[in-house]
């Protein structure tokens, strides 16, 4: 069976990423944030660009939600649902659940299943259809939070990034690459026995034994087209592979910024750049062998 691109898209707004949201500080709690209005609002116009983007190319996509957005926007679930794409969830607010620096989860497994399964709720609702998928919020995924997963129903994840510029998770990640996998209990590292839970991993571009995460997202903006092509080529030869990218990365307006930005050049390229660069992106593979898909329609799946 020839090895697919799983096409994802990540709904979320600039106002979700960890250089923004800090719930100690009150001025940048995303409820403090969202009393801007309308004026804060950036990726809902751009919704329906990727709707009209995967029209074009006839491909199918799994979109992962921010359960919080996805009831402040229901009418623009309803837009993807009616487009036959996938709905999968990407938490309750978009909050890292493993601290960046110990590396340790930041709720204990009640309280992860009990923000999970709220936000699991909400976009069921929303979406009129069972959510099976998860995405960790800023990729920061335990193993512990897959054994959750797997006991709430979950029948996939797709967070797990093995790359020579950071570590997101809690594992080592030995004998992890880019194809899909079932992870030991208790952690992420490669296991030996079928579960009844996936992890679909990232993308990488491995050059004399440097690996750069090619999956999408800011590395889509930073690092172009060719890149993010090279690694999902090299790791089509190794099984299934991810590519995602965010509605926001299609924004031609300006970002707000009203708090001390310590990544300046995040947003510097997007908009009609990016969404010719997913549009290339997206034709480069539609006469190969290995074409798009979304999660549950691919061949893990069928």
């Amino acid at each position: 069976m020839s090895s697919r691109v799983i096409l994802s898209v990540d709904v979320e707004d600039w106002y979700h990423g960890p250089t923004v949201i800090n719930p100690q500080d009150p001025a940048r709690s995303l409820q403090s944030i969202l009393a801007g209005g309308k004026a804060v609002e950036r990726a809902h116009s751009y919704i329906h660009t990727c709707l009209e983007l995967f029209s074009r190319h006839r491909v199918k996509a799994t979109f992962f939600w921010v359960a919080e957005y996805a009831r402040r926007f229901p009418h623009l679930m309803r837009a993807v649902v009616g487009e036959g794409h996938e709905i999968a969830c990407h938490g309750l607010w978009h909050g890292s659940k493993v601290n960046a620096k110990t590396k340790r989860s930041t709720y204990s497994r009640d309280e992860f299943r009990r923000i999970t399964g709220e936000a699991k709720s909400i976009i069921e609702d929303q979406a009129g259809q069972s959510v099976v998928g998860y995405r960790a919020p800023n990729a920061y995924v335990s193993g512990v939070m897959i054994d959750v997963l797997e006991e709430m129903g979950f029948r996939y994840d797709s967070s797990v990034s093995v790359n020579s510029l950071y570590n997101k998770t809690d594992a080592v990640l030995r004998g992890v690459s880019t194809s899909p996998y079932y992870p030991r209990r208790g952690s992420l590292e490669k296991g030996s026995e079928p579960r009844s839970i996936v992890e679909f991993p990232w993308p990488y571009w491995n050059v004399l034994g440097f690996k750069l995460q090619t999956a999408g997202g800011p590395f889509l903006r930073i690092f172009g087209r060719r890149l993010i092509c090279a690694g999902l080529r090299q790791s089509l030869r190794r099984g299934h592979t991810i590519f995602y990218f965010h509605p926001v990365d299609l924004c031609n307006e300006p970002i707000p910024m009203p708090f001390h930005w310590s990544r300046p050049f995040l947003w510097a390229l997007k908009g009609d750049i990016i969404r010719q660069r997913v549009d290339r992106i997206l034709g480069a593979f539609s006469d190969r062998a290995a074409n798009f898909a979304s999660i549950l329609d691919g061949p893990l799946f069928q």
